[in-house]
């Protein structure tokens, strides 16, 4: 009886290891091959997004500035998370691993330019609110935006100046065996209380706003249907594509945080924790890749410009090919009479 109690513990472990290991392969998976095309989508979606309001005739309006400075911020958050995440889930290196300054500045910039992002959005709903139902929209200047998203920065740099000091470097016997691992004396603080403070800070306060926000222009456009001038018209399309990024935030960005808090009062394996926490990472991520599209689908003003932006493209591209033709033809018809000259010589 007891061999075959043993033996039923073998299949047992062996059963499980496969299924962490199959289950380990697909969260992989999921970021070796999916975070290139969402990484390249995002940037490439970002660089259009601030050609559009270059060439937009509202450039100057605060509304212009907050989308300007979230698509940096979403630019960014990819182009560090494609160095400090992306190689560790995908592929088990690690770059906050490779020397002590890493290990200290990866996390403290990655979570500062999320955070900051997170808020433009939220500053970005609360403008529209104040533009669509307040009157005091004469607040709503670029210089007051700009100055808005300078200290969302400085205070999400503030927020996060902790990882830099819980972080260090566990060299261990090797250079190959060096961690970036958080020490013991602060493993309590970043297990259960950095969470929680994360947790009320950049998912409750935020989705909070958002959603107050949200309910009050969806009741003001509700009520009031008629379109006046084309500058109301700008206003509303303005105001229907902060609603899209507001709602997508929401559904992108709080289950990670929900579930970050959940397993702290529910206990999970750790590969659970790993390959369910992986996946809504991802998803995470993926919210600041799908702004572009956003803008295309509810801005018709966005469209408008887009459109008038790839036609220029278009038509300087057919100008630089006729000036290349043209002075090719110059080039060659040079060389052609140079070689008659020559060769009228060469007969005299």
């Amino acid at each position: 009886m007891s061999t075959a109690s043993s033996v039923l513990e073998d299949v047992a472990k062996y059963n499980e290891n496969n299924t962490y290991g199959f289950v380990f392969d697909v969260s992989a998976n999921i970021w070796r091959y999916g975070w290139p095309p969402l990484c390249m989508t995002g940037l490439v979606g970002n660089t259009l997004v601030l050609l559009v309001l270059r060439r937009d005739g509202l450039v100057r309006t605060s509304a212009n500035v907050y989308l300007s400075a979230l698509a940096v911020g979403d630019s960014l958050v990819l182009m560090v998370a494609s160095v400090a995440l992306y190689p560790g889930k995908a592929w088990g290196w690690w770059f906050d691993s490779t020397s002590r300054l890493a290990c200290h500045v990866t996390w403290p910039v990655l979570h500062t330019i999320i955070n900051a992002s997170t808020w433009f959005i939220v500053a970005f709903t609360v403008e529209r609110c104040v533009v669509v139902r307040s009157p005091l929209r004469r607040l709503s200047t670029p210089r007051n935006a700009g100055l808005c998203c300078g200290s969302l920065l400085v205070l999400a740099f503030v927020k996060n100046i902790d990882l830099f000091l819980i972080h260090d470097l566990d060299i261990g016997t090797d250079w190959d065996d060096a961690v970036c691992i958080v020490p013991l004396r602060y493993r309590d603080y970043a297990n259960y209380y950095r969470p929680m403070i994360s947790f009320v800070t950049s998912c409750v306060i935020p989705t909070g706003i958002v959603l107050v926000c949200n309910w009050a222009i969806i009741r003001t456009l509700r009520r009031d249907l008629v379109q006046t001038t084309a500058r109301d018209s700008i206003v509303r399309h303005t105001t229907v594509m902060c609603l899209a990024v507001s709602f997508v935030f929401i559904v992108c960005f709080v289950p990670a945080h929900l579930f970050y808090v959940t397993i702290l009062y529910w206990p999970m394996s750790l590969q659970d924790q790993y390959d369910v926490l992986g996946s809504l990472v991802l998803l995470r991520y993926a919210n600041h890749a799908v702004n572009f599209f956003l803008y295309s689908l509810t801005g018709a003003h966005f469209r408008c410009e887009l459109v008038a932006l790839f036609h220029r493209c278009i038509q300087r591209g057919f100008v630089t090919a006729g000036c290349v033709r043209r002075m090719t033809s110059r080039v060659t018809g040079s060389f052609r009479y140079r070689r008659e000259v020559d060769r009228h010589l060469e007969m005299r």
